[in-house]
């Protein structure tokens, strides 16, 4: 199939598919004679893939890592470590969505005319300093 139809069944642009060649996210496809690149579906199932881990939070480059990795080409010990890493990355995300949902639910508790400070600016603000954000 042309690029263009790729670019349809993924809901991408065609950029975005070349990018992924660029990158090697995707295999690089085949010319027919007439200069028209011709993608397969494994191309499709890749792409979809790849836009599905973006939609969980894992950027570009990691979802190449994680294309790249299988038993037959990378160490285990590599493999692992990588996967750790997402797991530690992931449960610091969670608590800290879970820290802002406690704190929606305090401001949603609260009467209006409740003079304190916003509990939700209060977890956004212990937010940044837990990732080292700080005034510039």
């Amino acid at each position: 199939m042309q690029i263009g139809q790729v670019a349809r069944r993924c809901g991408v642009s065609v950029q975005t598919v070349r990018l992924y060649e660029r990158m090697g996210l995707i295999e690089t496809a085949q010319r027919r004679e007439s200069g028209y690149r011709d993608y397969s579906n494994t191309v499709v199932a890749r792409i979809l893939a790849i836009k599905q881990g973006q939609a969980l939070g894992f950027s570009l480059r990691e979802m190449g890592m994680f294309l790249q990795l299988s038993p037959q080409n990378t160490e285990q010990a590599l493999i692992q470590q990588f996967v750790d890493q997402k797991v530690q990355q992931i449960d610091q995300t969670v608590q800290q969505f879970q820290r802002l949902r406690q704190a929606l639910h305090e401001f949603a508790a609260r009467s209006a005319d409740d003079p304190r400070e916003c509990p939700v600016i209060h977890a956004l603000a212990e937010m940044a300093c837990s990732q080292g954000v700080s005034d510039a």
